[in-house]
């Protein structure tokens, strides 16, 4: 039949273009979830710096001021953090499903709520999380997937940089649903040989056009955790284990050191906070 041909060339390369795509989605996935375990981990050492320094006596003020400006920096994540073990514990995921809207909700849901704020943290906006951080319970959970879900876009917020971040990162439960998703689905049985062609194919080129976005994505990402990984190595409190409990009886390399170590703990602050656009 006339127009077969160009048909089934065109879903085959729709189909080839599609598995290539969320081969990469799947990807930058997998980077945000790392990207959040290493940025925990970086939280968790700057308590123990923060503890520390406020376990030291005559530590000085301008330390205890910083570390104390670098933890309430931190808010939202903590946060987001208090969040995803909140749903975790009571199986609240399900519950932010309908908050998220449209499908894009239920996709955000689908995802967990690890991988949910781990999208959140990486491309959401710091005022928006400070805003969920103050939840608690099955109210944070919906809040959080509906801002996931374009809840806070349609309001007029900024969750999201327009929807092209999440969608971009949600793999097959995203831009498969988002956008044609009828490789599979028998959409294309229905139409004429020659507008089957010709809609696989515009399908193809969307597809291809958002992977070099996904690429950038996946660039931003690895850079941003190798950054956070060699900054987290330097936050640490055990040099100190030896030193004096009393700032006063520190050696000048002491009190160096110590200075650095605040001054690593606030760097490390602002990477846990920065976010990919």
């Amino acid at each position: 039949m006339f127009y077969n041909g160009a048909r089934k060339a065109a879903l085959k390369r729709a189909q080839a273009v599609e598995e290539q795509y969320n081969s990469l989605a799947e990807q930058g996935n997998r980077l945000s979830l790392d990207l959040y375990s290493h940025r925990k981990l970086a939280v968790d050492a700057i308590l123990r710096v923060e503890a520390y320094i406020n376990a030291l006596r005559n530590s000085p003020v301008e330390f205890r001021k910083e570390i104390a400006e670098t933890i309430q920096s931190l808010q939202p994540f903590r946060g987001a953090m208090r969040i995803e073990k909140e749903a975790e514990t009571a199986n609240l995921v399900a519950a932010g499903t309908a908050a998220g809207g449209a499908a894009l909700g239920g996709s955000v849901a689908a995802l967990g709520p690890t991988a949910a704020m781990a999208i959140a943290t990486t491309f959401g906006t710091a005022s928006t999380g400070a805003a969920i951080s103050g939840l608690t319970g099955a109210a944070a959970t919906n809040a959080a997937l509906a801002w996931l879900g374009g809840g806070a876009l349609a309001a007029g917020g900024g969750g999201m940089t327009a929807g092209n971040a999440l969608l971009a990162l949600a793999g097959p439960v995203g831009w498969g649903i988002a956008a044609l998703a009828a490789l599979g689905g028998g959409t294309y049985a229905s139409l004429k040989n020659r507008e089957a062609a010709e809609q696989a194919n515009s399908y193809a080129q969307q597809l291809e056009t958002k992977r070099a976005e996904v690429e950038r994505l996946i660039a931003s990402l690895t850079q941003m955790i190798d950054k956070t990984i060699r900054t987290r190595q330097l936050i640490s409190v055990t040099p100190f284990n030896l030193c004096p409990t009393d700032w006063n009886l520190f050696s000048r390399e002491q009190k160096l050191a110590l200075g650095a170590l605040v001054n690593n703990s606030k760097t490390m602050g602002a990477l846990i906070n920065e976010r990919i656009g």
